[in-house]
């Protein structure tokens, strides 16, 4: 696991609905994005479920994570 995945987790394991509210004001994502971080961050969904579910590859699900991740991370160091 990679020390931006630890750091996030670390994050939404203490974050409040508001701080995730705040967070989703600083960051810009597609519909697409968003959908996948409501199912993998708030609902933890896994990135099989995601895929089957909104009808892409798994490989596009993980790269949208690594986008949204990357937003993610320049966000809360922000903070």
């Amino acid at each position: 696991m990679s020390a931006t995945v630890r750091k996030i987790n670390v994050w939404f394991k203490t974050a409040t609905r508001a701080d995730v509210n705040d967070l989703l004001e600083k960051i810009v994502l597609s519909d697409r994005q968003t959908r996948i971080f409501e199912m993998f961050y708030l609902k933890r969904q896994n990135i099989g479920f995601i895929a089957d579910t909104l009808g892409f590859s798994e490989r596009v699900i993980c790269e949208e994570l690594y986008l949204i991740r990357d937003k993610i991370e320049r966000a809360i160091q922000t903070a």
